[in-house]
This record gives structure tokens, C-alpha cells and sequence, in this order.
């Protein structure tokens, strides 16, 4: 994705979303997990 012609909010805005990204990865990780585990201890 080539970010020469986007000025300086837009790049903002793009690593806020990357980052947003890459945090509701983890927490999504996390509720699997979560859920993994009540699955395999209740079972």
C-alpha cells in the first residue's frame, strides 16, 4: 500500500487503525482462550 501522497492525518489515521487492528486480534486471542479453557475444565 504505498502512503507517499496521504498527508499527515491520514497517516495517522492509518497507524491507529493498524494498531486498533492488531489489538482486537489479541483480544479476540484471548476470548478463544478464555473459552477454550471453561470448555476443557467444565467438561
Amino acid at each position: 500500500m504505498k502512503t507517499d501522497n496521504f498527508d499527515k492525518q491520514a497517516t495517522n489515521h492509518l497507524s491507529f487503525y493498524e494498531s486498533f487492528l492488531s489489538l482486537s486480534k489479541i483480544v479476540i486471542a484471548g476470548v478463544v482462550t478464555i473459552l477454550i479453557l471453561m470448555a476443557v475444565f467444565l467438561l
